[in-house]
């Protein structure tokens, strides 16, 4: 964060004089004790020069006024020396490496020299005063998110975040006023449980000197141990996990070992089969002091993601977690729901935000937006042989008499009318959103037996949305909760309804959890924001790919060299059956392609379906 000099402050001489006449006693201050007209008087000259201590560009003025306002009486120093709030408070800033930030970004000493009669001289004292106010402000700004003021700038426009930053007016105002400000300032850091639980883990890795003791180590490559296999590899991994055996069984590879194989394997992002393989042993080799440190960074990084996130959550939200690719609704720090998504690919994410829900629609239309209408037109069909309807100013238009070379987009509607084919399936949960992502169902059932579910282009997919829609109207209506299945299965078509208390709606990143069992999950970093934002807290800011704007307008320009007709070829509709949708509705990347011979599969790809 820049630092810059203050602007002089605007004191008079006359304010000079009322300062140099006050009595020596001045009345008690909250977290300050007496202080002299010496230390006053230097506090206003240290503000007055140009070389004084640098303040934050954003706390200059504020730092001016609150002095001023206080006719440079010191909040930190009494005549004699730092008081015990100021003990306190730098106490404080040097825990910071506690809660992920760098007590280092803090440097404040209080071991100055005293001169005649045991007293401060008053230019070392007022230095002092400005370096502990200028430390407490930078740790509180910190705290909030400060160290990356501007995620969607800064790293990616797919981090759509905004820390709220607490102005150096309240914060001096809090503190000046506390006769506990060691614990004023420590609040300024995120107090969500998550959060706090980060905190833990953090303390945990940084108490380890070497995650995995050498007895317990097993090698990177071997055979492959499952059920029932016995060796001394079995034994090591036993005690490795905890797994306690009967006697005379230790190398056996039992029931309970399993268990504790998968265990591991989920907590580091592999598939959860009980087998040791060479994916597992991999994971299980370098699961040693450089990778402990890998873990710290992406703790910290983590921790730095939930200083962005809204101060409460709201007392019932919706949490989506991408790299975990899963869903949860919370009431009351209970889970109502817990389920598996499909989000964006890399090339198309998930945003991350946060907004309200407002509307669920039952039996849903989906209107195109004008990044897929591009896509759509350059597919090599017509638009209404793909499914969909073209509107302009309410009335139907026929696709194939207007000239989209020259035409503006955002005036044509596109459509997809309800149905079970629908891309949206049959219920999609609004919380407006310049990203245009939401909530949905997917006729594609089988992509959430992936382990990985990067197959959107931006919406989140819901496996089990109806149950998800009863849960959400059951809090916002009681008794009177329409019948979700009901309204499905009879209609009305596009059926919106209305929420009577919006819900917040969370779209994170988190690539550590840590469950209610304590232990924690690692996740990849699938999007790359992890490694980001541990670059950016490095200051490595000219190695961050920060990427191309995914909010920039869509650029036509392709549709000048196409023509698109009614009538392309047959062999180019096959080729291109399906387009490249960026929101992710109309296309599942990932399918599997089968080369079967049975007949059913000679008739598909005779067809150009396989």
């Amino acid at each position: 964060m820049t630092s810059i000099t203050p602007r002089r402050a605007t004191l008079s001489i006359w304010q000079l004089m009322m300062v140099m006449m006050w009595p020596l006693t001045v009345p008690s201050i909250a977290v300050g004790e007496e202080a002299t007209n010496s230390q006053a008087a230097a506090i206003c000259a240290k503000l007055d020069a140009e070389a004084a201590m640098s303040f934050d560009a954003q706390d200059r003025d504020a730092v001016v006024a609150f002095y001023t306002g206080r006719e440079c009486r010191p909040l930190w120093i009494a005549e004699d020396g730092p008081t015990r709030a100021a003990e306190r408070v730098v106490g404080e800033l040097r825990r910071a490496d506690d809660w992920g930030l760098r007590s280092s970004d803090f440097d404040v000493s209080l071991d100055g020299q005293t001169g005649r009669l045991g007293k401060w001289p008053a230019d070392e004292a007022a230095t002092t005063e400005l370096t502990i106010t200028a430390a407490v402000l930078r740790y509180a700004h910190e705290a909030e998110g400060g160290r990356i003021p501007e995620p969607d700038k800064l790293l990616s426009s797919y981090l759509d975040r905004q820390p709220e930053l607490s102005s150096a007016e309240d914060i001096l105002a809090q503190i000046s006023q506390s006769q506990e400000p060691d614990a004023i300032l420590r609040g300024f850091n995120p107090s969500h449980e998550q959060f706090l639980k980060l905190k833990e883990l953090l303390a945990k890795l940084r108490g380890r000197k070497n995650t995995v003791p050498l007895e317990q180590q097993i090698a990177r490559r071997g055979p492959l141990l499952q059920r029932g296999s016995k060796s001394q590899e079995v034994a090591v991994l036993k005690k490795r996990f905890g797994v306690v055996s009967a006697s005379g069984a230790e190398a056996v590879f039992d029931q309970a070992l399993v268990d504790a194989v998968k265990k591991f394997q989920i907590s580091s992002s592999i598939p959860a089969d009980g087998f040791v393989g060479p994916q597992t042993r991999a994971v299980l080799a370098a699961d040693g002091p450089e990778k402990n440190a890998v873990r710290i960074a992406a703790v910290i990084a983590n921790m730095e993601e939930w200083r962005w996130m809204p101060r409460s959550l709201g007392s019932t939200y919706i949490l989506v977690n991408v790299p975990a690719f899963s869903i949860r609704l919370v009431r009351d720090g209970r889970a109502l729901f817990e389920d598996r998504v499909v989000v964006g690919t890399a090339e198309k994410q998930t945003p991350i935000f946060s907004k309200n829900m407002k509307t669920i629609v039952l039996r849903p239309e989906w209107n195109l937006p004008d990044s897929i209408k591009l896509t759509a037109l350059l597919s090599g069909r017509s638009i209404e042989r793909q499914g969909y309807v073209v509107m302009r100013n309410g009335h139907t238009v026929d696709s194939t008499r207007v000239n989209w070379g020259r035409a503006n987009l955002s005036e044509y509607t596109f459509y997809q009318p309800a149905g079970d084919d629908n891309a949206l399936g049959l219920v999609k949960f609004l919380f407006p959103n310049k990203h245009s992502v939401y909530l949905h169902d997917t006729p594609s059932r089988y992509l959430f037996n992936e382990r990985v579910r990067l197959f959107s282009h931006g919406c989140v997919r819901v496996r089990n949305p109806q149950v998800l829609a009863q849960d959400i109207f059951d809090i916002d209506r009681g008794a009177d909760a329409p019948d979700v299945k009901t309204l499905v299965r009879r209609g009305p078509k596009d059926n919106e309804i209305a929420l009577e208390t919006p819900l917040p709606v969370h779209v994170g990143y988190f690539t550590v959890w840590v469950g209610a069992d304590g232990k924690p999950q690692y996740f990849r970093d699938f999007y790359g924001h992890q490694q980001r934002i541990t670059l950016a807290l490095a200051g490595q800011w000219n190695r961050i790919d920060v990427g191309k704007d995914h909010l920039a307008a869509v650029d036509t320009s392709a549709l000048r060299r196409v023509r698109l007709s009614s009538d392309v070829s047959s062999k180019r509709s096959r080729s291109r059956r399906s387009y490249d949708a960026p929101m992710g509705l109309t296309r599942d990347y990932g399918r599997p392609r089968y080369s079967g011979n049975s007949v059913g599969d000679l008739i598909l790809r005779s067809l150009g379906l396989q």
